[in-house]
């Protein structure tokens, strides 16, 4: 029981430091990341031998052109400190064990108090919410207890233009 508790991110230590078990949460996060990087829309092949050969052009050039907009690059409109997209993170869901800390490069995230009693690891939080990527919402699926939300993308989409 101790590893799938530890494979699913519900392991009650307060670290994974000198734990026998810590390869497992590795494997945890590698098959993640992995997962993510699949999980690009614009691969998926929607054109079937069902519709007509006029459909399936169509539905080739919707595709073509979501992977002309994702490749191209973001440029913000206004300042950042200006624009509110941050994750919250909901502390009475959050069981600590740092997988969105490890995955954001711009370090978004940072361990709060301890646990008095000791016996929990520390919830993690937003500790500087203005580094987070205008968009990004790559810590909501790795985060293994819902714990994270963003605001909605439509709000934010005036505040971004695509360039080449």
């Amino acid at each position: 029981m101790l590893v799938l508790d530890c494979f699913f991110g519900r392991c009650e230590k307060p670290s994974c430091d000198g734990c026998g078990l810590r390869m497992v949460r590795s494997l945890r996060l590698a098959l993640k990341s992995r997962a993510m990087a699949k999980c690009d829309d614009s691969a998926v092949d929607t054109s079937g031998s069902w519709e007509k050969p006029e459909a399936a052009v169509t539905t080739a050039r919707v595709v073509q052109q979501k992977q002309e907009t994702t490749g191209k690059k973001k440029r913000l409109l206004a300042p950042r400190e200006e624009i509110p997209w941050y994750p919250i993170i909901k502390p009475e869901l959050c069981n600590g064990c740092g997988d969105c800390k490890v995955l954001c490069k711009p370090g978004v995230f940072e361990l709060g108090p301890p646990d008095p009693t000791g016996v929990c690891r520390p919830k993690l939080v937003v500790a500087h919410p203005y580094k987070c990527l205008v968009l990004c919402t790559r810590c909501v699926p790795i985060c293994t207890s819902g714990a994270i939300v963003m605001p909605p993308k439509e709000e934010f989409e005036k505040y971004v233009e695509y360039v080449d």
